[in-house]
């Protein structure tokens, strides 16, 4: 399974977004520069991220956006599941199979799917800040 490059861009916005927790919103146009991409590019990416509830933005003069909740309670998984269509890499799992009897592969699809997501949940973004492994 490869991740295309939003998850890349999401996850590392919502990391800058964390360290500026405290401090109030980041523009679109401080977290481009921030993460290396066009801030049109990261507009869409933090449209689906604000879609899925995990930034809010504001606007005018001091708008942008903030994450949602705490650093300590936002997860790498629901980063990476708002912008990669729940992380479901085959049809099955979003109940989309076009297998015309029951699948016998679907436990390992559906284990695998279970263990990434449990993973992802288990790390948030206050311990990617703070280094913890």
């Amino acid at each position: 399974m490869k991740l295309s490059v939003k998850a890349k861009y999401g996850l590392s916005a919502c990391i800058n977004l964390a360290e500026n927790y405290d401090n109030g919103n980041l523009t679109v146009s401080q977290l481009s520069e921030r993460v290396g991409t066009t801030e049109k590019y990261l507009e869409q990416i933090m449209s689906m991220l604000k879609k899925r509830g995990v930034v809010s933005s504001s606007r005018g003069a001091f708008g942008g956006y903030v994450l949602t909740n705490p650093p300590g309670r936002t997860t790498v998984g629901e980063i990476l599941r708002a912008v990669e269509d729940d992380l479901q890499f085959v049809d099955c799992m979003s109940g989309d199979c076009k297998c015309k009897k029951p699948c016998q592969s679907f436990v390992v699809w559906e284990n695998l799917y279970k263990s990434i997501n449990n993973c992802l949940d288990s790390i948030t973004l206050d311990s990617l800040i703070k280094g913890d492994k």
